[in-house]
């Protein structure tokens, strides 16, 4: 099995060497490649898009269903609501989980195209496994020790730097490697306007310059994931406080990831990343032209509210029906009085809930005016004691004033 992937991630990197035949610069072959993988994903792109859109027309029946529901946060209601959702999925035809496939398609050739991009040595340029070993060790051999500690034989790009730097000659004890490398114009190029892209930012010199290239990867990745959400279809589940806080989290949390990948490998990953998201965004935003969600008024939503038989009956209270015609109870009590065989129960706990209330709230005002008794019983008991005090100050006095006399 993993020859058989090695072997098509081998075709792939041959067709992504062409390009860079066909142009002469690899930075603007990755840029055709990714516009024609984008292309060849765009059947799972449409699938997708036609997905949403369904769900999005079932929305006002699927809002309706909710605000049966509405007030009422125990886990048990939430648990029939989602099952009442549910039921009305499959009634509809509806798989809301259909949306995902497409993505779950994508990964493995997203990770696919992520080995051939950091392993152009490999599955570009042509050299097997045991080859690219060999030309690892030819290397640490020619140059200083603390750049041969950061080389490895899974990520070539800074492979191709050092094999131009020493010469095709030094390989040339390496069976096979004229043939695919006789001179040095025949590995890729990672040079895009002066700057060669093959070196990792992390060891960039001058660093802050070769900051550039992650600081990108997560501003493009950020600001394309926060304007898709404008153009793909939110699901109201998505939209609750607590969803939204995660939805948030990982806006932000993911372009950083893809940002610290970006620092750590070549700084042309982090340009493939770079225009993959824009032609993405660019994707889904003509997607959303050619196939555009569905709007609808408060009228379409009183519609179906009444279709899904969610308004309350006339002589019922606050009793609701559901789709089937049978009364939907509250699971946590708050409807019990409307029913004639919770009622007398409800309002016999709703008196004992305001006794205890009453109870505590008498407790609370005599409490407080104990201790209003006990401050002032307090405050009397030190009154005495200051006059007796002044007493025997203006007693003192007189005698002071006699004795002054005689």
């Amino acid at each position: 099995m993993i020859k058989i992937i090695d072997k098509i991630l081998t075709w792939i990197g041959q067709l992504l060497g062409a390009f860079d035949d066909f142009t002469g610069n690899y930075m603007l072959a990755m840029l055709i490649f990714a516009l024609i993988v984008e292309i060849l994903l765009l059947p799972f792109a449409i699938k997708q898009q036609k997905n949403m859109i369904k769900q999005a027309k079932l929305r006002p029946k699927e809002m309706a269903i909710r605000g049966k529901y509405k007030g009422r946060d125990d886990a048990a209601t939430k648990q029939k609501m989602q099952q009442e959702i549910t039921e009305f999925y499959q009634k509809e035809n509806f798989n809301p989980m259909g949306g995902c496939l497409p993505l779950l398609l994508q990964m493995p050739i997203i990770l696919a195209l992520y080995q051939i991009i950091i392993n152009p040595l490999k599955y570009v340029v042509g050299f097997s496994t045991e080859q690219v070993k060999q030309i690892l060790e030819v290397i640490t051999q020619n140059v200083d020790a603390t750049v041969a500690k950061t080389l490895n034989a899974t990520q070539t790009i800074p492979l191709i730097d050092q094999i131009r730097e020493i010469g095709v000659d030094a390989f040339s004890g390496i069976a096979g490697f004229a043939d695919k490398v006789p001179t040095v114009d025949a590995l890729p190029s990672f040079s895009a306007f002066g700057v060669n892209l093959g070196i990792v930012p992390r060891d960039g010199k001058p660093l802050y310059l070769w900051l550039i290239v992650p600081v990108l990867v997560y501003a493009f990745q950020l600001v394309s994931t926060k304007l898709m959400r404008k153009f793909t279809y939110q699901a109201p589940s998505a939209q609750d406080a607590n969803m939204g806080c995660s939805n948030n989290v990982m806006d932000y949390t993911m372009p950083l990831m893809s940002a610290y990948f970006a620092f750590v490998l070549p700084a042309a990953v982090g340009v493939y990343w770079i225009f993959k998201n824009i032609i993405t965004f660019v994707k889904q935003v003509v997607l959303a032209k050619l196939m555009p969600m569905p709007v609808f008024t408060d009228a379409d939503y009183k519609a179906a509210e009444k279709e899904m038989n969610a308004k309350a009956p006339k002589t019922g209270g606050n009793v609701k029906a559901g789709s089937s015609g049978k009364v939907v109870r509250s699971l946590h009590h708050i409807d019990d009085e409307d029913y004639e065989d919770t009622r007398e129960a409800a309002l016999a706990r709703k008196k004992a809930l305001e006794e205890a209330e009453e109870k505590e709230k008498a407790e609370k005002e005599a409490k407080k005016k104990l201790s209003s008794a006990l401050m002032k019983d307090e405050s009397d008991k030190k009154t005495p004691k200051k006059a007796d005090k002044d007493k025997k100050d203006d007693s003192a006095e007189v005698k002071e004033d006699n004795n002054e006399e005689k």
